[in-house]
């Protein structure tokens, strides 16, 4: 199992790094990405922490640890610049909390997050069929929950 999109206390997490990586290998996870929530006012806070402890934790863990961030609720018409310097930065992996239904972000989001090829678009439940086709284009990958109650219902 992968999970790339994960966040610790150095966003609204509740564990640090170390704990959520030790946690993800008791549950068979063979990598984990450390993507916690940025915008301008932290990202170069967080990049540097989370680059750091995902190095150190590659010596130690049979998990492999990504470092990431998920930018968040950042204006559409600067997430290509928040991508460019988390790479900068030295980040390997990039969310966009894309626009959702249940924590709304700002219209316009998901297309710009695509456009600037963000790795992967993080709750994307309010796409349009032209962004989506859009991200297959630009090989975005889409973050899908599945739930098995709703699925149930199908």
């Amino acid at each position: 199992m992968i999970d790339f999109h994960t966040h610790t206390i150095l966003s609204d997490g509740v564990l640090v790094p170390s704990e959520l990586v030790r946690r993800a290998e008791i549950c068979g996870y063979r990598a984990i990405g450390l993507t916690d929530h940025v915008d301008a006012s932290n990202l170069d806070f967080v990049a540097p922490r989370i680059i750091k402890v995902a190095q150190e934790l590659n010596r130690y863990q049979k998990v492999f640890v990504i470092p990431g961030v998920e930018i968040t609720h950042a204006p559409p018409a600067q997430i290509g610049e928040l991508i460019a310097e988390a790479r900068k930065l030295g980040v390997v992996l990039v969310v966009v909390h894309g626009e959702s239904p249940v924590e709304p972000v700002a219209p316009g989001t998901n297309h710009a997050a695509i456009l600037a090829e963000t790795d992967i678009l993080a709750h994307p439940g309010l796409i349009s069929k032209e962004d989506a086709l859009l991200a297959k284009q630009r090989n975005v990958l889409l973050e899908i929950t599945w739930l098995r109650k709703l699925m149930r219902n199908w």
